[in-house]
C-alpha cells in the first residue's frame, strides 16, 4: 500500500509504483494498471488527492512542496522521454489532467501542450519536420490557457478561427497552412494579452504550476458541483493531478484521436463503438465542439491500428471485468491509451451487457446483481417509432428511445418547463458539460455536432435521456429563439420527436411502442433466486 506520507507516484514501461485509485483517482490507478499489462501509455506521473484537499483547506494555498513534487516528476519524463521540459531541440510537452476517485467524466478542466512557447515552438518544428502541426499545437494552448486558468469567453478565438477557415475556404484546421496557423496563433497572442491583460506566460515551469492549479480548482466549478449534486456523491475528498508527456493527434494526416467503447452503452451488443477525429487532439471529440469520422472510415485508414485497439479494448474489458469507456490518440499510425474506465450506460443496454459478460464468462451471476443494483429491472423499456411520419432531418444516434417534448435552446429554460411538467428537447449547436441540468430536465437532447462519445453524450445516457448528435439539417439561430430542420423554420416552444435509435427527427409528436426485455429480465430473477437460496 501507499504510505501516508507519499505525495507522488510514477507509471510508464518499466515502472512498478503503486498507485491506488483512493488517493490518487481512477486516472492515474488506471494508467498505472495498463502499463504494467503491457498496454502502451505514456510516461506520466500523479499528485494526490490530499493536495487538493490542503489547497482548500488553506484558502486555496499551494502546499509548500508543490513545486519540488512537479519538478521531481517532470525530471522523471524527460528521462522517461530523452526531451527537456522547455528544450529547443527535443521539448518535452505534457498534459495536465484532472482525475477523481470516482468518474466525474467531462465536468474538470485538462490542459494539453503546456510547456509551449515561442522558443519550443522551433524545437517541435525540428523534431517534428511539420511547422503546421506545431503552431497548431501553440494555438490550441493560448486558447484553453485562457479558458482554463483566466476563465475567458472562448467566442474570440472561436470567431478568429473562423474567419481564417473561412478565407482559405476550408472547414478544417487541419486543411490550413503552417503559414495561416502561424499568423492565427499570433492573432490568439494578442486577444489572449487584451482578455487577461498580460503576456501568455513564457516560462514552461509557470505554465506547468498555472495548469496544476487550474486542475485543482476545477473541483469546485459549478459543473463539477452540479454533477456531483446530480450524482448523490458526497464522500469524496477531491481531485488528484496527473502529468503525462504528449503524444500528438493533431501531428498529419496519419494521427487523430478517438473513444472506444468496448460494447455498444445504448443497445448492449457486442461490437466496439468507435468515435474518431484525424488530425485531431482528444478534447476534440469529447468536449462535443467536433463531429467525428464514420466509425469504418477509421477502420479503412488505419487497419493495423484498429485491430490493436480491439484487441487492448478486450484485454482491458477483461481485467477489470467491465464494459470499457477508452480515450486514445494515434500519433503517425503508433497508438496510446491516454484512459480508461466503466463506460455509462443506458439502463437497457446495462441489463444486456451485464447478462452477455456472465453468458462469456468474464463475470458470475452474483456480480450481474451487483453491477445492477441501482436500476429498477422492472422500469426498463425499449422504445420503437410506429408512426408512418416522415423525419425531416437524421443525426446520428447516441443514446437509444423515443422522446417527444417541446424545442428549448437553453438549460435554464429546460428545467423550468420541466418542473411545470411539461416534456421538453434540449436542442444545442453542441453540449458540454455546463448544460448537464438541462440535459437531467430535459427528455432528449438534439445536437448540430458533436460525437456520440462526447461527455454530454455519454451523461445522456447514464441518465435514459435519448440523444442524437451530429444533426447536419439543423441551424439554430438563438438571438431570434427559432432553428430551421432541413429548411422547416420552428420557433422555440415547437413540438418535434427524436429517435435514438435510428437519428431520425421528426416535426411534432409521433406514435411509438414500448417492449420491456422480459427474456434479460427474466434470466436476472433466476439468479436473484439462486443467490438467495
Amino acid at each position: 500500500m501507499v504510505k501516508p506520507t507519499q505525495r507522488m507516484v510514477r507509471f510508464g514501461a518499466g515502472v512498478r509504483d503503486d498507485v491506488p485509485s483512493a488517493e490518487f483517482g481512477n486516472k492515474a490507478a488506471s494508467l498505472a494498471t495498463m502499463s504494467q499489462m503491457g498496454v502502451p501509455v505514456p510516461p506520466g506521473f500523479s499528485l494526490p488527492v490530499s493536495i487538493c484537499e490542503e489547497y482548500y483547506r488553506k484558502n486555496e494555498s499551494l502546499p509548500p512542496d508543490f513545486f519540488d513534487l512537479l519538478k521531481n516528476g517532470i525530471a522523471f519524463l524527460e528521462k522517461a522521454t530523452e526531451s527537456v521540459f522547455g528544450g529547443t531541440r527535443r521539448p518535452l510537452l505534457v498534459s495536465v489532467r484532472s482525475g477523481a476517485p470516482v468518474s466525474m467524466p467531462g465536468v474538470m478542466d485538462t490542459l494539453l501542450n503546456v510547456g509551449l512557447n515561442q522558443e519550443t515552438i522551433r524545437g517541435l518544428i525540428f523534431m517534428s519536420g511539420n511547422p503546421a502541426f506545431a503552431w497548431d499545437s501553440y494555438r490550441r494552448i493560448l486558447h484553453e490557457f485562457s479558458r482554463v486558468i483566466f476563465h475567458q469567453d472562448s467566442q474570440l478565438f472561436r470567431s478568429a478561427l473562423g474567419a481564417v477557415l473561412k478565407a482559405e475556404g476550408v472547414t478544417d484546421p487541419l486543411e490550413l497552412s503552417s503559414g495561416s496557423l502561424r499568423d492565427l496563433a499570433f492573432q490568439y497572442e494578442r486577444i489572449f494579452a487584451n482578455q487577461t491583460g498580460r503576456r501568455f506566460p513564457a516560462d514552461v515551469h509557470e505554465q506547468l504550476v498555472c495548469a496544476a492549479e487550474g486542475v485543482i480548482r476545477s473541483w469546485n466549478n459549478p459543473r463539477a458541483e452540479s454533477f456531483r449534486k446530480m450524482n448523490l456523491i458526497r464522500e469524496v475528498r477531491g481531485t488528484a493531478v496527473t502529468v503525462q508527456a504528449m503524444v500528438f493527434g493533431n501531428m498529419g494526416s496519419h494521427s487523430g484521436a478517438g473513444v472506444a467503447f468496448t460494447r455498444n452503452p445504448w443497445l448492449g451488443t457486442g461490437e466496439m463503438l468507435v468515435d474518431f477525429k484525424f488530425g485531431a487532439q482528444g478534447e476534440d471529440v469529447v468536449s462535443g465542439e467536433e463531429s467525428a469520422a464514420a466509425q469504418a472510415e477509421f477502420r479503412r485508414a488505419m487497419p493495423a491500428v484498429y485491430r490493436e485497439l480491439a484487441e487492448i479494448g478486450k484485454k482491458i474489458e477483461a481485467q477489470y471485468r467491465d464494459m470499457q469507456d477508452i480515450e486514445f490518440t494515434v500519433q503517425e499510425e503508433t497508438l496510446s491509451i491516454l484512459q480508461t474506465r466503466s463506460g455509462k450506460r443506458s439502463p437497457y443496454a446495462a441489463l444486456k451487457i451485464a447478462v452477455a459478460m456472465c453468458q462469456e464468462g468474464i463475470i458470475s451471476p452474483s456480480d450481474v446483481i451487483w453491477m445492477l443494483r441501482e436500476i429498477d429491472l422492472d422500469a426498463i423499456t425499449v422504445q420503437n417509432v410506429k408512426s408512418q411520419d416522415y423525419p425531416v432531418a437524421v443525426g446520428i444516434p447516441a443514446s437509444g428511445g423515443v422522446a417527444t417534448g417541446a424545442i428549448t435552446f437553453s438549460g435554464e429554460r429546460a428545467e423550468r418547463e420541466a418542473a411545470e411538467g411539461r416534456p421538453v428537447i434540449l436542442v444545442r449547436e453542441t453540449a458540454s458539460p455546463d448544460d448537464l441540468p438541462g440535459i437531467a430536465a430535459a427528455r432528449g437532447l438534439l445536437t448540430m455536432r458533436g460525437a456520440r462519445t462526447s461527455h454530454a453524450a455519454v451523461v445522456a445516457r447514464q441518465l435514459g435521456k435519448v440523444c442524437v448528435v451530429s444533426c447536419e439539417g439543423l441551424a439554430i439561430d438563438v438571438v431570434r429563439k427559432r432553428c430551421t430542420l432541413s429548411g422547416h423554420d420552428l420557433r422555440e416552444g415547437a413540438v418535434i420527436s427524436i429517435d435514438g435509435n435510428s437519428g431520425n427527427v421528426y416535426i411534432g409528436a409521433i406514435g411509438w411502442s414500448e417492449e420491456r426485455p422480459d427474456d434479460l429480465i427474466t434470466i436476472v430473477r433466476g439468479w436473484e433466486r439462486e443467490q438467495q437460496v
